[in-house]
């Protein structure tokens, strides 16, 4: 967790550095959430980069990197309920990684079998083809295979006899907040009233960056790293 407080001093420095002025505790929490906002959307999902087939290039899960940065906002539940062949979306939902359910059967044996069968997601021409496919409704119907869609807020899954799935997703993020105490007319840094960042902490300087960028500051990448060493060296 990146705490907020740094940030914001980091931000200060810059500010009395480029001569931008007092950074407000109002400007900062309104910049700051756009700033993370940017930074976690970047690690899941690029609109801009995509693959023929529609999906994106930057992935969750691509690679080890990006789960250690959205390693805070990753939210599995094991028992989550199915109503009518409908799984509602949680309140905080962003952004699913799998959805899947246990399917249990007998083997040639006669002994219990537990399989976890994962849902893909398609559209709706996609879903279309393979309900209307004897070979994969067949699947389908025996819970040998799992399709599902996107509806609203819910995904709409087949086979619909199942009242619990297995549902991996990103959430979103608590909105960072710099709290204040007001002491002799300025505001001044107060823990309890804050809410830190859920990014690791060398995912600082990025945010910082952009968070600058939304404040108006006109900073280059190479001003960010030489402000950070100073930090350092003067032991903040």
């Amino acid at each position: 967790m990146i705490n907020v407080n740094k940030v914001y001093e980091f931000l200060q420095f810059i500010a009395n550095k480029s001569q931008s002025g007092f950074l407000t505790p109002k400007d900062f929490n309104k910049s700051i959430s756009r700033a993370l906002y940017e930074v976690i959307n970047k690690r899941y999902h690029n609109v801009k980069m995509q693959k023929p087939d529609g999906s994106s290039v930057i992935g969750f899960e691509q690679n080890q990197k990006i789960t250690d940065d959205l390693r805070y906002l990753i939210v599995r539940r094991e028992a989550y309920p199915v109503k009518g062949g409908l799984v509602n979306l949680p309140s905080d939902y962003l952004h699913l990684s799998t959805l899947s359910y246990v399917r249990n059967d007998l083997d040639k044996e006669g002994e219990l079998q537990s399989d976890l069968v994962n849902f893909r997601i398609l559209r709706d021409s996609e879903l279309a083809t393979q309900l209307s496919s004897v070979i994969f409704n067949k699947k389908i119907k025996s819970g040998k295979m799992g399709v599902a869609r996107f509806v609203g807020d819910a995904i709409e899954i087949f086979p619909k006899e199942i009242f619990t799935v297995k549902l991996v997703y990103l959430r979103k993020p608590i909105t960072p907040f710099w709290g204040f105490d007001v002491v002799n007319g300025k505001p001044v840094y107060s823990a309890d009233k804050s809410v830190d960042i859920e990014m690791p902490d060398d995912c600082m300087n990025e945010i910082v960056f952009n968070c600058a960028s939304y404040l108006g500051m006109n900073l280059r990448e190479a001003e960010l790293i030489q402000y950070s060493e100073t930090l350092k060296q003067q032991g903040a």
